[in-house]
């Protein structure tokens, strides 16, 4: 990248961060957000733990009602999206990569 376009986008970039940052704290208190505690980090290693254990169990997925299959689905599809989107953003391009041949290679 050119070093102008750097310098140029510099100052824009560092207040949008320091805004989006700021936000994220007034947020982060108004929601009476906080880290987890010890105790509930041990709860939710337990229950994923007690969900791997069930769900060997064929029993387990028999008593699941339709609706919560659904759910599940719905969930699925969701988590799909957004790392969909996150693969888009990433390779800034809607279909595939943007790679060029060996062909158009210069050494």
């Amino acid at each position: 990248m050119n070093s102008s376009i750097v310098s140029k986008l510099y100052g824009p970039l560092l207040y949008n961060t320091k805004v989006a940052a700021q936000i994220a704290k007034q947020v982060y208190i108004r929601e009476g957000m906080a880290p987890p505690s010890g105790a509930q980090i041990e709860a939710a290693k337990d229950a994923t733990l007690k969900f791997i254990w069930n769900a060997r169990n064929l029993n387990t997925w028999k008593n699941i009602s339709k609706d919560q299959y659904v759910r599940a689905g719905l969930v699925a599809a969701e988590a799909y999206t957004f790392f969909m989107l996150g693969e888009i953003i990433g390779r800034r391009n809607l279909i595939g990569y943007n790679v060029k041949s060996a062909d158009t290679h210069h050494h």
